[in-house]
C-alpha cells in the first residue's frame, strides 16, 4: 500500500512539474535591439532599452505596464495593458517571439526587432 502511495505522489508531482515548464510563454524575459541596451537600465527609445516582460507586466522606454486582458494567436500576444509613464493609460501592445527574436508593436507605432538577452 505505501509503495503505491509513493507512486502516486510521484506521478503528481511528476505532472505538476511538467506543467509548470509548458506554462512558460515565449514573450518572458528580457529583449533588446543590441546587446548592449541588454544590459543597461532605462533608455530613451526603441534601440537603447530593453524591454522586460513577466506573466503580468511589461516594460519598455514608453512606460511601465500591467497586463489587463491577453490574448494568443500562434506564438503572438496580443495585450492590452494599463501603463504609467508617458505614453500612460490603455496601451495595445503585440508581442510575437520566434526563437531568439521578437517583434514588439507598441501602441499601434512602428514594430520593432528585438533579440532575447543572454
Amino acid at each position: 500500500m505505501n509503495l503505491y502511495r509513493v507512486l502516486g505522489v510521484a506521478c503528481v508531482v511528476g505532472t505538476l512539474s511538467v506543467g509548470s515548464v509548458e506554462a512558460e510563454e515565449m514573450f518572458i524575459g528580457r529583449w533588446a535591439a543590441t546587446l548592449s541596451a541588454c544590459s543597461g537600465f532605462g533608455g530613451s527609445d526603441a534601440k537603447s532599452a530593453a524591454l522586460v516582460a513577466s506573466g503580468s507586466s511589461v516594460s519598455w522606454y514608453p512606460g511601465n505596464c500591467r497586463i489587463g486582458k491577453m490574448y494568443k494567436l500562434g506564438q503572438a500576444v496580443y495585450i492590452q495593458a494599463h501603463c504609467y509613464g508617458d505614453g500612460g493609460g490603455d496601451v495595445p501592445i503585440t508581442l510575437d517571439p520566434k526563437g531568439d527574436r521578437m517583434k514588439v508593436t507598441w501602441n499601434r507605432g512602428k514594430t520593432e526587432e528585438l533579440q532575447r538577452c543572454k
